[in-house]
């Protein structure tokens, strides 16, 4: 009697065993093959959710069926600390499983913005909130930030002024400000650093090449004319003569600039007013694009000391002061 009582005990305990087996199997392929995104949806996962927080929100966006089920296999697969922060669409017809592995893969919705040549660090920072993409008073904080200008550019660096490259740049919804400006510093340096090792042709150091790319950018967007005006100013730093660039005047003039370049402002001392200094002003003054940069390398094989704006986005050059003024009369007067 005792021994048939065990026996019905064991059967007992194996059904109930082989029950959760089955249960645990039937919930695993339910977890796998059953949909549970009845549309596309899209979720942000904030930086520092748990494990708890992301079930919640993605059973709330109806990403998910149950949040336990979607707990119990994710720790399952022991990915806990493996799920990633960003913005996530979640296509219609996946599973919770498809859910869990995109978020581990940190597979995140991305976005693009497109930052053009020769802005300043300010007209970045406008444009980037305009965009979405950040704050410009939290990009312009970090732009600021001594401990990481120094650590991505240098201990001589003092600005991230021409080392945030134009770009198009793909980012997703929670990119803050600091690794924004890391991805573009790298992307400077992966396009300068190849170019650098042409510094022999010019007599400068790199913050000086930066510095005249920048004036070379802000003096044109004619792609053509950069090597000449490279030419140019190149002439001049080397007989000593001052660049007169009207936009290292209008950059030194700052928040005091209103549109209108006058007279009396070519002749206010600022450490930037190339019509006052001699040689380069003390760092770039936008943000240069590569031709600009490669023009510094390779200028044009001129003489011109001269050029004024023809009114079409274009430039005429001269070698001699009076050359220069018959030009002036023409286009300008």
């Amino acid at each position: 009697m005792k021994s048939r009582k065990l026996l019905y005990i064991s059967i007992f305990l194996i059904l109930i065993l082989l029950t959760l087996v089955v249960s645990y199997f039937t919930v695993l392929n339910y977890i796998k093959t059953t949909s549970s995104v009845v549309e596309d949806t899209v979720v942000e996962i904030p930086k520092g959710s748990g494990l708890s927080s992301i079930s919640e929100k993605l059973m709330h966006s109806g990403v998910i069926a149950n949040d336990k089920l979607f707990i119990l296999y994710v720790m399952k697969e022991g990915w806990q600390d493996e799920l990633k922060a960003g913005e996530y669409k979640f296509e219609k017809g996946s599973t919770m499983a498809d859910v869990a592995n995109k978020i581990v893969r940190g597979d995140v919705e991305l976005d693009q913005v497109t930052i053009p040549e020769g802005l300043t660090v300010k007209e970045i920072a406008r444009l980037l909130e305009e965009k979405g993409v950040v704050g410009e008073a939290d990009f312009i904080e970090e732009t600021q930030n001594k401990v990481l200008i120094k650590k991505l550019l240098g201990p001589d660096a003092t600005s991230f002024e021409g080392y945030l490259f134009p770009e198009t740049y793909s980012y997703s919804r929670s990119l803050t400000p600091k690794e924004l400006i890391v991805l573009m510093v790298e992307r400077f340096k992966a396009v300068y650093e190849p170019l650098s090792d042409q510094r022999k042709r010019v007599n400068l150091t790199d913050n000086e090449i930066l510095t005249l790319a920048s004036i070379i950018e802000k003096e044109t967007g004619a792609a053509f004319e950069r090597p000449v005006i490279s030419a140019v100013f190149q002439n001049r730093l080397r007989i000593g003569m001052k660049l007169d660039s009207d936009p290292t005047v209008i950059y030194g003039m700052g928040e005091n600039y209103s549109g209108n370049l006058r007279r009396r402002d070519l002749k206010e001392y600022t450490e930037y007013n190339t019509y006052v200094i001699k040689g380069l002003p003390p760092g770039p003054i936008a943000n240069p694009g590569k031709d600009s940069i490669t023009a510094v390398f390779d200028p044009a094989d001129v003489k011109y000391l001269y050029f004024v704006s023809k009114g079409d986005g274009t430039h005429y050059f001269s070698n001699s002061f009076r050359e220069h003024q018959n030009a002036v009369n023409k286009y300008q007067r």
